[in-house]
């Protein structure tokens, strides 16, 4: 049973209390790292970078609406070069996804000779996510509003009928799970930020004694507190939800449509950087896109299919394939079309760590 903890905010300001939790809470877990997202100097955006001293999480910023890349397959070299330390992740729930995807995938497994018995993974921190901005949305706003400012008006939202206060890229516009999925500890903000707390939420009880909450919190949550950010999350989710299968519904016409589906990769250049940044990428496309090694390998086009559709059977819809796209090639809505309908079929959530990937059972 998940145990829900208060942490009241300091000056009216959601960012530094998330700042001085995460400070307490680093010394009193003795951490040696911990991979965030940090404020870039360029004001453009947050990356996902390696710290070593509780002072530099006044640079780490989860709230500001602009995401450079998954940072999901940077846990394995955090891992690799931390083979005896506490460390801990903070992700958005996309990259929550993505992480857990990869380790299903065995991906980012470390050695179990290199990790001492303290600690078998790092400690694994979700906050809440509205969503984040395009580059072009991104620089738009803050020539009109500095990044506090936008920082701000992503946390006061509350649950009136689930819409968002900042435009969003379209992966997130479909994200109907804008909360943390399988996190040691999420950080809730959605529809309670407003109200003058944010919330340390650990998986059950057990997680939260091991991450020692009742130290670094403001004491538990009352029932109302949990049900206010229980009903904005599910206002949020279900407004998206209905945004995805209307999308879903208007591709599904257009599959028929030959010349429909030309059209939406004419600017294709097959340069690649879309499955470059996808976290979940392994080659899966290589036989088909001539890559040489590709041609020596035996297997027959339909394992490559198969292959095709585990990939997309685990996309955590993040949308950073369509981000980096410098041709304006429109993958979000083709691969949130056809990962949907590939998860449906398999009856399979993305990210949920208590599932097996279908091929596996």
């Amino acid at each position: 049973m998940k145990v829900n903890r208060i942490l009241r905010i300091l000056d009216d300001d959601p960012l530094r209390t998330l700042r001085r939790f995460l400070s307490d809470w680093w010394q009193r877990m003795e951490l040696d790292a911990m991979l965030a997202p940090v404020e870039l100097s360029d004001h453009g955006g947050t990356a996902p970078q390696v710290i070593d001293r509780p002072e530099d999480l006044e640079k780490v910023n989860p709230y500001l609406p602009r995401m450079l890349t998954n940072s999901a397959p940077l846990v394995s070299t955090l891992i690799k070069d931390h083979p005896n330390g506490r460390v801990a992740v903070i992700f958005r729930p996309c990259e929550l996804r993505a992480h857990v995807e990869l380790k299903k995938r065995t991906r980012t497994h470390a050695p179990q000779s290199a990790i001492p018995n303290h600690q078998k993974s790092p400690w694994m921190i979700g906050v809440d996510c509205l969503g984040t901005c395009s580059g072009s949305e991104f620089t738009r706003q803050l020539n009109q509003h500095s990044e506090m400012e936008l920082v701000r008006a992503g946390l006061s939202y509350g649950c009136q009928d689930g819409s968002t206060p900042l435009p969003v890229r379209m992966a997130c516009q479909m994200c109907d799970a804008p909360t943390p999925l399988g996190a040691d500890l999420v950080i809730g903000s959605l529809g309670i930020a407003p109200q003058g707390y944010l919330m340390a939420i650990a998986s059950n009880e057990d997680m939260d004694e091991k991450l020692m909450l009742a130290g670094v919190t403001d004491g538990m949550a009352t029932a109302i507190e949990v049900n206010q950010r229980e009903l904005a999350v599910g206002k949020l989710s279900e407004r998206r939800s209905g945004s995805r299968s209307e999308l879903i519904h208007k591709r599904s016409g257009q599959a028929e449509d030959l010349n429909s589906i030309m059209a939406m990769f004419v600017r294709c250049t097959l340069c690649a950087d879309c499955l470059d940044e996808c976290p979940l990428y392994d080659g899966e496309l290589s036989g088909m896109l001539g890559v040489k090694e590709a041609y020596q390998r035996t297997d027959p086009f339909l394992t490559e299919v198969v292959g095709v559709s585990r990939w997309l059977a685990s996309c955590s819809g993040c949308g950073m394939c369509q981000e980096v796209c410098e041709h304006g090639v429109s993958l979000t809505p083709i691969l949130i079309t056809l990962s949907h309908r590939i998860q449906q079929e398999l009856n399979y959530r993305p990210g949920d760590p208590e599932q097996r990937l279908p091929w596996m059972t």
